[in-house]
């Protein structure tokens, strides 16, 4: 298996033994790229982390454990989103998208039915009543950052709650007439 590819050479497989190398510079072993492309695309694997692992090469006896337990790896998990949202992100979106459309248009579809569709384009758009930010390509989980990572992620969050307090809190009487107030900082609000 000199090289195995998913879809644009996002995981490249060494010769036998060695490791794969993510687009992001992780590494997976042969035999992990190999249940990743088994547990997102080969039709009687996907989803099913025992089949993918006995695909892959692991042992029939503890293909079952060993499949439960590269799904729970935070490298693999990565790689397997990854694997799915370029298959996603294709043709299926676009049918996706085509099949919604039809829905909204189908008047014999319950209302509740269509306004879902709507509200499932919509937001997949960005225009949904709770925007998040997109999450950074150099995002991490949580469990592999490091403690000083970690509290600059707290400081950074508290940061955003002081200023969502400040916004949404009620103006001042010298506020609500118009007067100047000069905060700590010394500017004036």
């Amino acid at each position: 298996m000199a090289a195995l590819a998913m879809k644009e050479a996002e995981i490249q497989v060494a010769p036998s033994g060695q490791v794969a190398l993510m687009a992001d510079g992780r590494k997976l072993t042969e035999q992990q790229a190999a249940f990743v492309l088994h547990f997102t695309s080969t039709p009687d694997a996907i989803g099913n982390a025992s089949e993918s692992a006995r695909r892959a090469g692991y042992s029939q006896r503890s293909a079952a454990e060993l499949g439960h337990q590269l799904l729970e790896k935070p490298h693999v998990q990565d790689a397997i989103r990854e694997a799915n949202k370029r298959q996603i992100s294709g043709k299926i979106a676009a049918k996706s998208i085509a099949l919604l459309s039809r829905v909204i248009d189908d008047e014999a579809v319950s209302m509740k039915v269509r306004v879902d569709a709507a509200r499932t384009i919509l937001d997949r758009a960005g225009y949904g009543a709770f925007m998040t930010q997109p999450k950074r390509s150099d995002e991490r989980a949580m469990n592999e950052m490091t403690k000083d990572e970690l509290l600059d992620l707290m400081r950074q969050a508290r940061k955003e709650m002081d200023r969502a307090r400040v916004i949404n809190a009620e103006p001042s009487a010298a506020e609500a007439t118009g007067t100047a107030v000069t905060t700590l900082e010394g500017t004036e609000r």
